[in-house]
């Protein structure tokens, strides 16, 4: 599971130069429209049929054939909710307090470098490996999932789809909620979620 600092080379030098390619899981989705919200591996799907194919999938006996992934920040698992169904719960990014972001009105961020070292040892714990199929859900499946997915492929792993709707969904276009996210996404869905925090799966700062 563990890869060495040449392995890990080679797979970087190999996927910079080849499309990674699997043969996608029937509740597969089309691409965004957004070419910026695109991935190495090119696997999409929505909150909805996420739900379906872990229910499908994942038995009592064999839980972890398909997994969620969440990489949203641990304030957001408190204040806004998760779903317990994630087994792996990793900030891909880290926002930043003292600054804001000179593009967008918020703060400004940074790539968790730990990202794929603390997602290798919770997938090995699960007993996955990077031919397991994994579904990485972000906010609203953009700016999160997708540089999380751009790390997974350096290291070898094909079976990676962005959840393109994710935990809170898209923001509604017209009426009295215009502008609140509740345009599909896993919790507009009403698939199971909750605020208590389960250290058990949830990223706890080392």
């Amino acid at each position: 599971m563990k890869k060495s600092i040449i392995s890990m080379a080679l797979v970087a030098a190999f996927t910079a130069t080849s499309a990674l390619a699997v043969e996608p899981s029937k509740w597969a989705g089309e691409a965004p429209s957004k070419k910026e919200r695109h991935t190495p591996q090119g696997l999409y799907i929505t909150a909805e049929n996420t739900y379906k194919w872990m229910q499908e999938a994942n038995t009592k006996d064999e839980p972890n054939n398909v997994i969620l992934v969440d990489v949203r920040t641990p304030a957001e698992w408190q204040f806004v909710g998760h779903t317990q169904m994630a087994q792996i719960m990793i900030p891909s990014v880290f926002f930043k307090y003292n600054a804001v972001d000179s593009k967008k009105p918020r703060y400004s961020s940074k790539l968790n470098d730990d990202f794929i070292t603390e997602f290798e040892n919770k997938l090995d714990d699960l007993g996955g490996d990077n031919e397991t199929p994994v579904v990485l859900m972000c906010r609203s499946g953009a700016t999160r999932a997708q540089p999380a997915a751009k790390m997974l492929a350096q290291y070898g792993y094909e079976n990676v789809y962005i959840m393109t709707d994710g935990f809170e969904g898209g923001k509604t276009k017209t009426g009295e909620h215009k502008g609140f996210r509740l345009q599909s996404g896993w919790k507009v869905n009403g698939h199971p979620w909750t605020y208590k925090i389960d250290t058990a799966n949830a990223y706890v700062e080392k």
